[in-house]
């Protein structure tokens, strides 16, 4: 018989089948770690996760971060980070979300200050495991700030322009933050050690924020603060302002402190929006201003806000709209009675503030810019909370009518629609 006729081993026909189906889709993670590596670093894997591995998967993230941007250089010492990583039992290469950070210890394996095989993951859950291993590479004294970390391999651009990384580095070889060349802006001694004191958890931004208050001995308004535009807003030279009218409240124990973040978002629409009637005064300050006063004043815009004559300039405004946050509406419960909405444009708000009664309809700047949206929660087609997200998918802000704060039904709703849209909450949201 001819051999072209006879039949394949089975041993043949299994591998062939193997083949295929590895043609179809990429078993890498049961590959050896050395075949692993060496494929994600050949020529050949940019065209075979392109077309084979989904957008989103720990191959191509892998791909993306450690070798389609980086140079050759970098390549190599990322690989190297990379290899002596893999035989550890760790999570972190099954967690595409983590991969930039690895990224960033690999550029920087060289600055480690202990050796890596010396670490061993002290739980299963993979963000833990991060922490430590950066404090094991990287933390030769163990005082290094739990936000500088947690801002490890993420964009300056997130943070005022500040590299967590290598201010990570810095403070690891017992460096003081004063002396960081990166530093955005001045700090004093008594700044720094608050700094260094921030509750964990906290981003650079709300770490700083808490360092201000710390020198005020008032870090008892943390909360009230990240609720306001002094919590909200990038750090700048507006600071001084928002600080004055904090020390205003603070001289008044018995004025609600929960408004101090509406008083602010009215000397914004003074400062930067204006009326027809009222142009905006970039100028306006506080001198001679009193408490009394500035409550008042917020409490009449908030019954006239949306309420003004028409012009070119608020006609414009009012045709206003964005894109909004990529994140989906919810209908819940039979028939969908309870369901929260997106909105996306200036009439909206302007809708939203007059029947809350408070002043969401000041943030239109925000929602053009795309830093931030705001969603509607309805029960029956009642609006019953105004809902706030930033970019990051975080709920920041909960305000019912008056700006009274959630009850249980309406925070299990809420709850609900966080978990379906996968969005995370402050600490912070539910106190306003």
């Amino acid at each position: 018989m001819a051999n072209r006729n006879k039949p394949l081993p089975a041993q043949v026909r299994t591998a062939q089948l193997a083949d295929a189906a590895l043609a179809r889709h990429l078993n890498w993670q049961k590959w050896p770690t050395a075949r692993q590596l060496a494929y994600l670093f050949s020529a050949d894997a940019a065209t075979d996760i392109a077309t084979r591995t989904e957008p989103h998967s720990v191959l191509a993230a892998l791909h993306r971060h450690c070798v389609a941007t980086r140079s050759t250089n970098e390549q190599w010492r990322i690989r190297h980070f990379l290899s002596q990583l893999a035989p550890c039992r760790t999570a972190l290469l099954h967690r595409p979300e983590l991969v930039p950070a690895l990224a960033h210890i690999g550029l920087h394996f060289a600055s480690r200050v202990r050796e890596l095989n010396a670490w061993q993951p002290p739980s299963k859950n993979a963000f833990y495991q991060l922490a430590s291993l950066l404090r094991h590479l990287f933390d030769q004294y163990g005082d290094v700030p739990a936000w500088v970390l947690g801002g490890w391999g993420s964009d300056p651009d997130r943070h005022a322009g500040l590299d967590l990384t290598r201010l990570a580095l810095h403070l690891g070889r017992g460096q003081a933050i004063r002396r960081f060349d990166g530093w955005p802006v001045a700090l004093t001694k008594r700044q720094e050690h608050a700094l260094r004191q921030a509750p964990a958890g906290c981003t650079f931004q709300e770490a700083y924020r808490y360092a201000q208050l710390a020198e005020r001995d008032a870090t008892e308004w943390l909360g009230v603060v990240l609720d306001s535009r002094l919590g909200r807003e990038a750090i700048g030279p507006d600071d001084g302002l928002w600080l004055a009218v904090l020390d205003l409240f603070r001289a008044e124990p018995d004025v609600d402190p929960w408004q101090f973040g509406p008083v602010c978002d009215w000397i914004h629409f003074r400062r930067r929006v204006g009326s027809p009637a009222e142009p905006a005064q970039p100028g306006f300050s506080l001198r001679g201003r009193s408490l009394a006063s500035l409550l008042a004043h917020t409490a009449r815009w908030h019954r006239t806000l949306g309420k003004i004559s028409r012009n070119p300039q608020y006609m414009k405004l009012l045709e206003s709209t964005w894109p909004g946050l990529p994140v989906p509406d919810f209908a819940g419960g039979e028939g969908g009675w309870v369901q929260v909405r997106q909105l996306r444009d200036y009439p909206a708000l302007l809708e939203e503030g007059q029947r809350m009664h408070h002043c969401v309809a000041s943030y239109v700047y925000m929602c053009q810019r795309g830093r931030g949206g705001i969603f509607s929660l309805t029960f029956n087609g009642a609006r019953m909370l105004t809902l706030q997200l930033t970019p990051a998918r975080q709920l920041v802000q909960v305000r019912g009518r008056y700006n009274r704060r959630a009850s249980p039904e309406e925070q299990r709703w809420v709850q609900q629609w966080l978990a379906e849209a996968r969005l995370t909450v402050s600490a912070y949201a539910w106190e306003n």
